[in-house]
């Protein structure tokens, strides 16, 4: 039985130890569960289609993720109990100026040529822009798409192992190394050694320090991101509230039960500093209530801190290590880590199992940010 050893265990590694796994590969996932983690700290948005980056490389990607996550959440309900944290809510994207609303809706139905999953697009009134999501500010149009989702990475990165585990993955709450022994790349746990036959490194920001023994140095960077969990009193339905894509670099994620998730900041110079602040909290709640006021008198029920990996030019690094082609990468996806991290697992699969990928990932090669 093929041997594979996963090295991180938030979204790209417990999704590729789940799908190895149902395969019969014998899987072992090292994590230490390092504070910080981007996927535990992080709630995603599943909605790529509205974008405006121009980053054509990124879209397609994004885009064949985006539809890649029901065929995942319909495999994973048949192999665990636990909430997913995934729910198909829509997504909501605002602007003031009714121009830019229909250029909106024309970018979604230009690209739901190629992506059904977007699902229905509509332009909605100021009016019933307030009745999808209440607490809008009622200067706001809207363009809505029923395909967007939202993701909650903590309870889908438990799901994710909770099914791995069920098909007979291993997982070992450990710090893993690499090392290299003429031609042949080992990973040490304390005084324990496993040989493998391939190795996933999903690291996150904690490659380089883990591809350094093997003579590479990775350029990837460490990004502070704060996230803000707010508590609306009892009487506020949010169960159905979709996300929200404001004119703005931050977002809205309503759960369930009153809870809404509001950010994120972007601290390049945030390394892996963990504490929260109380400037981070006055620029997220200012730049919120600009579109949404009553986020202001909502409790603030949690602040969670991650640290996203990011690439020089932000762009993903997905394939092989340049000088060992059994060792297999993913790393610098940043902030759209929950988009895009279940599907880049499946592209990896695919790689170990010699298959092409769906998607053209020549763009995305490792060598561009790791280096001998």
């Amino acid at each position: 039985m093929e041997k594979i050893v996963i090295i991180g265990g938030g979204i790209v590694g417990m999704t590729a130890a789940y799908l190895l796994a149902k395969q019969q590969k014998e899987v072992i996932v090292i994590d230490k569960k390092e504070p910080g983690q981007a996927t535990v700290a992080a709630a995603g948005i599943v909605c790529p289609w509205l974008s405006k980056r121009r980053n054509k490389v990124w879209y397609e990607l994004a885009k064949d993720s985006a539809r890649y996550y029901p065929t995942l959440m319909q495999e994973l309900a048949q192999d665990t109990t636990l909430n997913t944290g995934y729910k198909m809510v829509g997504a909501l994207c605002l602007r003031e100026d009714e121009t830019k609303l229909a250029e909106l809706e024309q970018i979604a139905r230009d690209r739901h040529e190629e992506a059904s999953e977007i699902g229905d697009i509509k332009q909605l009134s100021k009016a019933e822009t307030q009745a999808k999501f209440p607490i809008v500010n009622p200067a706001f149009g809207g363009v809505f798409v029923s395909g967007g989702a939202r993701v909650d990475g903590k309870l889908l990165v438990l799901a994710l192992a909770d099914a791995a585990t069920r098909h007979g993955a291993k997982i070992i709450r450990d710090k893993a190394q690499l090392e290299k022994h003429g031609d042949t790349v080992i990973v040490a746990i304390g005084n324990e050694v496993i040989i493998a036959d391939k190795i996933i490194l999903a690291a996150g920001a904690w490659l380089p320090e883990l591809v350094q023994p093997l003579g590479l140095q990775a350029a990837i960077h460490p990004q502070k991101g704060q996230l803000l969990h707010l508590q609306f009193e009892e009487g506020i339905d949010t169960n159905e509230w979709p996300v929200v894509l404001p004119p703005s670099a931050k977002s809205i994620v309503p759960f369930d039960d009153g809870r809404v998730i509001i950010g994120a900041t972007h601290e390049n110079e945030g390394g892996f500093d963990l504490e929260p602040t109380e400037a981070a909290i006055e620029e997220i709640l200012e730049e919120i209530a600009r579109f949404a006021p009553a986020v202001k008198n909502a409790k603030l029920a949690e602040i969670r801190v991650g640290t996203r990996p990011f690439t020089p030019d932000f762009t993903p690094v997905i394939g092989t290590l340049p000088t060992a082609k059994h060792i297999f990468v993913a790393n610098g996806l940043g902030s759209s880590g929950l988009t895009t991290g279940p599907y880049v697992a499946k592209i990896l699969v695919d790689l170990i199992q010699g298959r092409t990928p769906k998607t053209d990932i020549a763009g995305f090669d490792p060598s561009s940010a790791i280096t001998s």
